[in-house]
């Protein structure tokens, strides 16, 4: 676990000035990624738009910057690639990790090119949602069904996701990982104060009072030469503000930090396959027993 630290881009590695081209600073696999149009731009997978984010799956999105906390200045990028100030406390950003690895060398032998840009697929997380109205539907069924039967192998494994309402105090959920056919799934039930309205990777409109099962995938990086350092090429998660939950005016005192290096960094390694557990094979989530049962429990 203390390969690698996970943090946010920096105001100067997001920074395209498109008047002046002397003060382009921006990573320059980030300008070489969305060349001939420098914005800098991430797109949303479904999980952030879950969690509260401002724009669509599949769409740019506004996405989070490490703050400047001698000037009390917290920043992200918005869906046209331009710096914008926030509060410290906003939650519809989403979240593009970066991944500094302590030393990269062993990692650089799996890079892989793909239109031109190097990447790495490293560490797996819930991105996008099964598709109801695709065969992915007829998984989605499936694993409702077995969850009320109990009949789902747990791989041991907890997400840890931020949600709360702008000012107010942090919370955290943790949503079970099941596993199914050799393929891993998270239920996620929305967090009615998390809704965002935007629309998922499906087109459809996001329902407070539904489960969505979620796909844990490989999370692709996109590699810079010059830093060493591996870019999540999409925004993979939202929910999350820089709040102070520690005492102390650091980066590290923040309710961001503490997500990225105490929560994400573990959720992103990959699981193992451990023995079945039917004792509790029900999510610990009061919430989720009472949709299952509700749904699904007076089938005859």
């Amino acid at each position: 676990m203390d390969e690698f630290e996970l943090r946010l881009l920096t105001r100067e590695e997001a920074y395209i000035d498109d008047e002046d081209e002397t003060k382009t600073t921006a990573l320059k696999v980030l300008q070489d990624y969305n060349a001939p149009d420098p914005s800098l731009i991430a797109v949303n997978t479904d999980l952030a738009c879950l969690m509260g984010s401002y724009s669509n799956a599949n769409t740019a999105t506004f996405y989070s910057l490490q703050p400047n906390l001698n000037d009390k200045k917290f920043y992200y990028v918005d869906d046209g690639g331009f710096v914008q100030k926030e509060d410290a406390y906003d939650r519809q950003e989403s979240v593009r990790p970066v991944l500094h690895f302590f030393d990269s060398t062993a990692y650089r032998k799996d890079l892989f090119y793909n239109f031109g840009i190097q990447k790495l697929q490293y560490g797996e997380y819930p991105q996008y949602i099964l598709d109801e109205n695709a065969y992915g539907g007829e998984i989605a069924n499936v694993l409702n069904t077995k969850l009320l039967e109990q009949s789902l192998t747990k791989t041991g494994k907890k997400y840890c996701f931020y949600y709360g309402e702008d000012g107010k105090a942090p919370s955290i959920c943790y949503r079970t990982e099941y596993l199914y056919k050799g393929k891993k799934y998270v239920p996620f039930i929305l967090i009615p104060n998390n809704y965002g309205g935007a629309s998922l990777s499906t087109k459809n409109t996001i329902s407070p009072y539904r489960i969505y099962w979620l796909k844990v995938e490989p999370i692709t990086w996109l590699y810079d030469e010059d830093t060493h350092l591996f870019i999540s090429e999409k925004a993979l998660v939202a929910g999350v503000g820089f709040e102070f939950v520690k005492e102390g005016q650091t980066f590290e005192s923040t309710e961001m930090y503490e997500f990225l290096n105490t929560h994400l960094k573990q959720d992103i390694i990959p699981s193992r396959i451990v023995e079945e557990d039917k004792s509790s094979l029900l999510d610990s989530s009061e919430t989720l027993k009472k949709y299952v049962y509700k749904n699904y429990g007076r089938r005859g």
